[in-house]
């Protein structure tokens, strides 16, 4: 799973308006553990305090729903952020990587002197082998894995997933409307959003506007 480019304000308030009448996050998400460890598809939400909403808003934008306490305790579970390097692993020695791929480079060039050399460098390739590192797939696969988030811990948010507290719902989540606390939006979409309340007959959900929250 990847960050992606933060919707504009009307789109994200258009794709608000498509949740709440759906009443549906749905699982588009999937996190590789490891080359051929994936995890099923999940949708998450994250536990972030109101006054650090803007320091995540360059990631994922200026509007957010607020889901009570208990509605996400019901579905979702809170991912285990751990390094790389700290997974289970086993080190193997293979042909040097590099030296194949020059290899490679001789024989497209053809038969005869160039195929010669590229024989050569295969040779080469198995002397001089390249250590790598692979997770034991065994050993961490599985119904956990689905609620592994790889990160290392950094004070640089840039560099690190672990301030965001993730929690994860495998498959779709599937909410009623007495579930959603608060929807946080810029003042320029709330029309749009207070409509679509209305129209659904939301009215116990708070509705603060995006600049009230940067500007306390």
């Amino acid at each position: 799973m990847e960050q992606g480019v933060a919707l504009d304000p009307a789109k994200g308030g258009e794709t608000l308006c498509l949740i709440l009448e759906s009443s549906k996050l749905l699982a588009t998400c999937i996190e590789t553990i490891a080359d051929g460890l994936d995890t099923d598809s999940f949708c998450c939400v994250t536990d972030i305090p109101l006054k650090d909403l803007p320091s995540h808003s360059p990631y994922y934008g200026k509007v957010a729903i607020g889901f009570k306490a208990e509605a996400v305790h019901r579905s979702f579970v809170p991912v285990l952020y751990i390094p790389k390097q700290n997974l289970p692993a086993v080190k193997r020695l293979i042909p040097n990587p590099e030296l194949q791929r020059m290899a490679g480079e001789f024989f497209g060039c053809g038969p005869g002197f160039w195929e010669q050399q590229g024989m050569k460098m295969l040779h080469q390739a198995e002397r001089n082998k390249h250590e790598v590192v692979e997770i034991k797939q065994e050993e961490v696969g599985g119904f956990l894995a689905n609620f592994l988030k790889i990160t290392d811990f950094d004070s640089d948010p840039q560099n690190t997933y672990y301030r965001e507290r993730e929690w994860r719902c495998i498959g779709d989540f599937q909410f009623d409307k007495t579930d959603i606390e608060a929807i946080v939006a810029p003042k320029e979409t709330l029309p749009m959003i207070r409509k679509k309340l209305s129209e659904l007959g939301i009215t116990e959900t708070s509705v603060l506007a995006w600049e009230f929250i940067e500007d306390a």
